[in-house]
């Protein structure tokens, strides 16, 4: 993410008020919520984050770089759900 442009260096103030509304920022989302709670495995969804994630990516090589670390991602989780 940092690669692409995309990181940011601090939590913004919509990500301390989000209650699962809108999603401002895609990006920062991924990073300040959607990834910590992976990580913690305290997500309970079992969509796929890669075609949500899908319409924000620019079709530059950094983003696709990106995209293709959360098709990875997905499909490790949905193999970890099903055991």
């Amino acid at each position: 993410m940092k690669n692409a442009g995309v990181w940011s260096p601090e939590v913004p103030e919509w990500i301390r008020c989000y209650d699962n509304g809108k999603i401002e920022n895609i990006w920062q989302w991924l990073q300040f919520i959607h990834l910590p709670m992976r990580i913690k495995g305290s997500l309970n969804t079992t969509g796929y984050l890669a075609p949500q994630i899908r319409e924000h990516i620019n079709p530059g090589a950094s983003h696709q770089q990106i995209l293709q670390l959360i098709i990875e991602l997905d499909s490790i989780s949905s193999t970890l759900s099903k055991n």
